[in-house]
């Protein structure tokens, strides 16, 4: 897939500003690699010899897609998509989303998340936040706590990597103004263990959303030894 690299390399000098027009243009790039109907899969070498940081999304029953990072602002990281969906990001948390059915509009107390402090996170910990509908629902009420499932290995390009699993048990504490059959869900961040990034994460962000699968696969790759750096790797240990 040469021509992932020719598109992105063009598309990096997109991402030095946030006009409108490079807005669209980006799109425009992004759709030249990714318009596909099946999941993107992309190997070690593609994804490391991309100028911008990929995420790879699941959203539902669809496929993976990939989404590249457009712009980091404020301490958000905002990805974007083929298809001009936009997911905002604080510390590897949703917290605005743009291009859905029903588009998570704001949330508060963001500050509060103990995803900012993910070593720290314990059964004690918990956060309340308000959040705010594109379907007109304001000032929704989340309430979390946190558990904490050491051990978990997950692979990518045939390499195992350890991580720290953190379950976050959502409740929705407003009564809704639709009728819903569920009210609570879970989230699930995987942090890589060695040095804490990270690596993938699923959320719900309310009932009557499907999940969201992120897999930060351009962080994996960072975290994988390359073939010349393992193969340097075992001269030395050679000698």
């Amino acid at each position: 897939m040469a021509f992932v690299k020719t598109v992105f390399s063009g598309a990096l000098l997109l991402t030095l500003t946030a006009c409108a027009g490079t807005y669209h243009s980006y799109i425009d790039n992004l759709q030249l690699a990714f318009a596909k109907s099946e999941d993107v899969q992309l190997s070690l070498t593609e994804v490391l010899n991309a100028p911008s940081d990929l995420l790879y999304v699941k959203h539902g029953e669809r496929a993976v897609a990939a989404m590249a990072l457009y712009y980091i602002e404020a301490g958000q990281h905002k990805w974007i998509s083929a298809d001009n969906a936009l997911l905002v990001m604080e510390q590897g948390r949703l917290v605005r989303t743009l291009g859905f059915s029903n588009d998570l509009l704001y949330l508060t107390n963001t500050t509060a998340d103990p995803l900012r402090n993910s070593d720290k996170i314990s059964a004690d910990s918990s956060w309340l936040r308000l959040a705010d509908w594109q379907s007109g629902e304001y000032g929704y009420g989340l309430r979390s706590r946190f558990e904490v499932i050491p051990g978990q290995t997950l692979e990518f390009f045939q390499q195992p990597l350890q991580t720290t699993l953190v379950v976050e048990h959502v409740q929705y504490e407003n009564k809704s103004a639709y009728l819903r059959f569920d009210d609570s869900w879970q989230n699930r961040f995987w942090f890589d263990t060695a040095s804490g990034t990270l690596i993938k994460s699923e959320q719900t962000l309310a009932p009557f959303w499907q999940p969201l699968t992120m897999t930060y696969i351009s962080r994996i790759a960072r975290l994988i030894p390359t073939v010349d750096a393992a193969a340097a790797q075992g001269s030395d240990d050679a000698k």
